[in-house]
């Protein structure tokens, strides 16, 4: 199984102020609303749908006249675009929105450093008033991080459908004057959609039986070697090899010697599962993997020699193989 990864491409910013009152939203598409046993790794899909986010979504207190809580806003991103939803509880409605997404230095305050919503560059009129509101932005007119602010006209409205209190309202964070205003803004930085994808290979023992899996993965400090056996196969010795093929060890007929492999333990009865946590420095860029086991099988009382599948090993007639893999990064 080949590795990948994606990564998010941020350029520099770019916002167009514009006063909302005067002019259409611009970019804007509104939407309804040493050895480690518990390493833990994942095999997982390379692809990312439209609107799935990177990382874990950021959720936020929306508060009504600074000190109601009114409802709560959502931020993700994925590879392409900043997804922003606000959703108001409690009997909150919408009834306008003001919103400003870019560096603190380009929010529109006054000489007082009060902000000033009706130059926000997103702003919308909601009749009749809403209880969820999106927006979507292409990540390529943000920096990699910015802020956030966004104020709503709210109103408390009874199950007869009258208003029977009106407050202003604004995303929590940090206050963007230390006097007059409360209002506040957020601070978002977008996050990475690199994903390192783990490789497996098939182990196999008496070169014939399948016997379980062997999982190869690294993040920034350490390479990850696991071995998760099946069935009733279980691991009596195990003996790891990484880095370049001419460091393997190897007798004078070129058969590869497991025993002066350097990595390499005994196990309990019963172990299944096993990881070696190998520090990345010092490794080649590239290297070989050669996974050797000894397994035993309980139900059947059989025992045999095991081998990760790869490529067979050159110059010589036993058998057995060795992989390939690449160190994997984000940027």
């Amino acid at each position: 199984m080949k590795t990948y990864f994606k990564l998010s491409i941020i350029p520099f910013i770019f916002i167009f102020m514009i006063s909302c009152e005067k002019e259409e939203v611009k970019n804007f598409s509104p939407k309804p609303a040493e050895s480690n046993n518990n390493f833990n790794y994942s095999v997982q899909s390379n692809s990312l749908s439209t609107g799935t986010p990177c990382g874990t979504p950021e959720v936020i207190n929306f508060y009504a006249g600074q000190h109601i809580l009114a409802g709560n806003v959502t931020i993700s991103n994925n590879s392409t675009d900043l997804f922003i939803t606000i959703t108001t509880s409690g009997g909150w409605e919408i009834g306008k929105t003001h919103l400003y997404v870019g560096n603190l230095s380009g929010l529109p305050v006054n000489n007082a450093g009060n902000p000033q919503i009706g130059q926000f560059p997103y702003c919308n009129t909601h009749n009749p008033m809403i209880t969820t509101y999106s927006w979507t932005f292409p990540l390529s007119s943000l920096d990699t991080c910015f802020i956030i602010a966004l104020h709503a006209e709210l109103h408390l409205v009874d199950e007869n459908g009258n208003i029977i209190q009106s407050e202003t309202g604004w995303a929590d964070g940090d206050p963007i004057t230390q006097q007059g205003s409360w209002a506040t803004y957020y601070s978002y930085c977008v996050q990475s959609c690199c994903e390192i994808i783990a490789d497996t290979f098939q182990i196999f023992g008496g070169q014939t039986i399948p016997v379980g899996n062997l999982i190869v993965v690294n993040d920034d400090d350490y390479l990850y070697v696991s071995w998760n056996l099946s069935g009733c196969w279980e691991l009596e010795e195990t003996h790891l090899f990484v880095g370049l093929a001419e460091d393997l060890p190897v007798n004078n007929a070129n058969v590869p010697i497991p025993g002066q492999f350097p990595y390499s333990d005994n196990h309990a009865t019963g172990t299944q599962s096993y990881t070696y946590s190998i520090p990345l420095s010092g490794l080649p860029e590239c290297l070989i993997i050669a996974a050797h086991a000894a397994v035993t099988n309980p139900c059947t009382n059989s025992s045999e020699t095991a081998w990760s599948d790869g490529t067979s090993f050159p110059g010589t007639n036993r058998w057995g193989w060795y992989s390939n893999y690449c160190l994997q990064s984000c940027p």
